[in-house]
């Protein structure tokens, strides 16, 4: 259940991620790269609150920690991402179609760490006293 609702935040989140790219690349047509990277950015801090609250239901951790460990995720995700897009540019040149492909080789991973590393907590939310060992 949870990767589906990391999937839907993410469709809503890849719509916008890939509105500002259009957008960015009707603007300035020399700057993919760059538009790729703004992108990413707006979506992701649209993605971190959504995924935050509602896909991994994290709101007993550090909001704090939870933040930095989800930029520097993206941090990382940013370069790798847009190193493949300029790999596929250099081999299709149509740069939508590029960045949808290279986009969607980074979702399992970006899943996978999102969940193991950034939104997990070392204590757990209490039990409910009828769901309590005895009870």
């Amino acid at each position: 259940m949870t990767f589906l609702r990391y999937g839907a935040i993410q469709l809503v989140a890849y719509a916008l991620d890939m509105g500002v790219f259009l957008l960015l690349i009707a603007l300035f047509e020399e700057q993919p790269v760059l538009a790729n990277i703004a992108g990413k950015g707006v979506a992701g801090v649209f993605a971190f609150f959504l995924h935050r609250h509602f896909t991994f239901q994290s709101s007993h951790g550090s909001s704090k920690a939870q933040a930095v460990r989800y930029f520097s995720l993206l941090a990382i995700n940013i370069p790798v991402a847009s190193a493949l897009f300029s790999l596929g540019l250099s081999i299709v040149d149509s740069p939508a179609p590029v960045k949808f492909v290279c986009d969607v080789a980074c979702v399992a991973l970006t899943y996978w760490i999102s969940k193991l590393f950034v939104f997990h907590s070392a204590t757990h939310p209490p039990v409910p006293s009828d769901r309590a060992e005895g009870a």
